[in-house]
């Protein structure tokens, strides 16, 4: 897990005086449902993005830890309002609704289902949640290049 900037600088004995703009990152919230595939796309692809090709601007969300109020979560949500990405993972949009409820609205949004249909695809919601096939790999890619664009978007390189 990632900690808050400010948490990882106490932690290493630094000074914790740095500008608010230093702490500034873009906060990708993926979908946490382990229930269907789509989470699982959710989830990888906002892993490539946060810790392989984006890592310097970027900070991973983990929605359980903040909706039981986990202090490093609320902080990354609370110095970062609006710079936010939800990728939710179907229509029902609960990461997004799970901000929105508690005062963030998302900067963006990017809804897996939706990339699915829009690519032409037929996705089994259950059959490869725990391990992805070459379809779901497929997809994985796509959201990762739309959160990338989106990062972009918000001022990250």
């Amino acid at each position: 897990r990632q900690m808050c900037i400010r948490d990882r600088l106490r932690f290493e004995g630094m000074s914790v005086n740095i500008p608010e703009q230093t702490l500034k990152k873009i906060v990708v919230a993926p979908c946490s449902g382990v229930g269907q595939t789509v989470g699982t796309i959710s989830r990888q692809a906002a892993y490539i993005v946060v810790d392989e090709i984006m890592p310097n601007e970027t900070l991973l969300l983990c929605l359980p830890a903040y909706v039981t109020n986990v202090e490093e979560d609320v902080k990354m949500v609370e110095e970062n309002p609006d710079r936010i990405i939800a990728v939710d993972g179907c229509g029902y949009r609960c990461m997004t609704k799970i901000l929105e409820g508690r005062g963030f609205k998302p900067a963006k949004t990017i809804i897996v289902s939706t990339i699915i249909a829009e690519m032409d695809l037929k996705i089994d919601k259950f059959k490869n949640r725990a391990k992805l096939g070459d379809i779901e790999n497929m997809v994985v890619s796509e959201v990762a290049r739309r959160v990338i664009e989106a990062v972009k978007d918000l001022g990250g390189n």
